[in-house]
């Protein structure tokens, strides 16, 4: 059955309109005092420290993209550090990899002084992670609750999003895509939920896979406009830098960013299967066709199991979400590479069940799967790496010690398959539907 409300007070009346008690106003004090930390932590170390020259943060994704960038406004290759070295070299640090139009997007950026494009970058990655933590809160949480600071607080102190905006990550792009798309997908606006997904696919290629969840809803309009935008991006790719780059892509790195990796950071489905085969751990190992069969087949089957799940009509926006969230976690498990920072997408699906469990609509097992997912993606695994983890799992190669540590640094992968696991069951179940509005209530859980 739903989950049930503690005695005596609920989330929504601490947070809701109706919150008067010593604990709703003390509730609502610690969320205010919360926000204008996270506020005041995006000014000073964000905004203010990139001004006067003291970012101490790196950008480690971003410097790809601004060579690149140079690249494209000399008429180099883009792709060549990438070419050389990834048959040699793990998945990390191989250069750029994004579509060839992403490199044109970024001439500007390269044509001005290097601290000048990294603050710029900088102040656009911080504006997409701030609105799309909104936006998300203000689509999925109680209407009584203050959603937009809320947002902003889960938006920058969700450790994976921070993560992002201090090494000049793309995920923050690919977040403000997934959240126009989830409000969109609620809403029934079919064409922005098909264009934001084709933008986000752009950016990063997985939120292309979720215009699979338009095909089965039969939104032909959306999955044409995102794969119209994706068209476009092909084709800007070839009018800007020539077939060869758009060749390059298809053929070369594309099919190197497949193989199975289990790198020791790779938080996808495919990393925690082959850190349980201890392949391509440390470095590059000779391809083992059975665990790319795997690997391949139990991440398609991620997809097409949360596409299975949509209803083409006669859903409530609680399904609606939840169909949309179940479909994010299998995106990130299904990239054949997902670090830990990708998981900054994982923040919708976390803020989706706790709407639906302050409104007594989230099942006793959504809600400790996500629970769990928060406590090992954003406290557990952070400090982790915090307290030397990148360092001491390394050290245990070649001991006794070291297929138990590879498990253990799987922790978000397991967290995140089980969320998925849950979300699956959930929608699973059959719901019996009251209105013509579409309001339903689920049955026994």
């Amino acid at each position: 059955m739903w989950l049930s409300a503690a005695r005596g007070w609920t989330p929504s009346t601490l947070l809701g309109p109706r919150g008067g008690s010593r604990y709703g106003r003390l509730a609502r004090a610690t969320l205010l005092a919360v926000t204008l930390g996270a506020v005041l932590l995006v000014l000073i170390d964000f905004v203010l420290a990139p001004i006067t020259g003291h970012f101490s943060g790196a950008f480690d994704d971003f410097g790809p993209i601004l060579a690149a960038g140079h690249a494209a406004n000399s008429g180099a290759d883009p792709y060549a550090m990438f070419l050389a070295n990834w048959r040699t070299n793990m998945a990390a640090n191989l250069g750029f990899d994004y579509l060839p139009i992403v490199a044109t997007l970024a001439r500007p950026l390269a044509a001005l002084p290097q601290p000048v494009a990294q603050m710029l970058w900088l102040w656009w990655i911080v504006g997409c992670t701030v609105a799309a933590s909104v936006l998300t809160a203000r689509s999925v949480l109680p209407a009584g609750w203050p959603r937009t600071a809320i947002g902003v607080a889960a938006g920058v102190l969700f450790a994976p999003a921070l993560y992002n905006l201090w090494h000049g990550q793309m995920n923050a792009v690919v977040l403000l895509s997934l959240a126009v798309a989830l409000r969109a997908w609620i809403r029934g606006d079919e064409v922005t939920c098909g264009v934001a997904l084709g933008l986000g696919g752009v950016a990063k290629l997985a939120p292309a896979a979720l215009l699979l969840l338009l095909l089965t809803r039969r939104w032909w309009r959306g999955a044409a406009a995102g794969g119209g935008v994706a068209v476009l991006a092909l084709v800007g790719g070839i009018l800007s830098l020539g077939m060869q780059r758009t060749v390059e892509w298809v053929t070369q790195v594309l099919p190197a960013l497949q193989r199975a990796d289990g790198w020791y950071f790779n938080q996808s489905l495919g990393g925690l299967i082959s850190r349980l085969a201890d392949h391509s751990v440390w470095h590059v190992q000779p391809s083992l066709p059975w665990l790319q069969v795997v690997v391949t087949a139990t991440s398609a089957a991620c997809l097409l199991a949360a596409a299975g799940m949509v209803r083409v009509r006669d859903a409530d926006p609680d399904r609606r979400a939840l169909e949309f969230s179940a479909a994010v976690v299998a995106m990130v498990l299904a990239g054949s590479v997902a670090w830990w920072d990708d998981y900054s997408s994982l923040l919708i699906p976390l803020m989706v069940i706790a709407g639906m469990a302050a409104r007594g609509r989230a099942g006793r097992p959504v809600v400790l799967a996500g629970g769990a997912l928060f406590l090992a993606a954003g406290v557990a695994y952070p400090a982790l790496l915090g307290l030397g983890g990148g360092g001491w799992l390394p050290s245990t190669h070649g001991s006794a010690w070291w297929w138990p540590a590879l498990q253990l640094d799987s922790l978000p992968a397991i967290a995140a398959a089980v969320v998925l696991g849950t979300l699956l069951v959930a929608l699973g179940r059959r719901h019996r539907t009251l209105s013509p509005a579409g309001r339903a209530v689920a049955s026994t859980a």
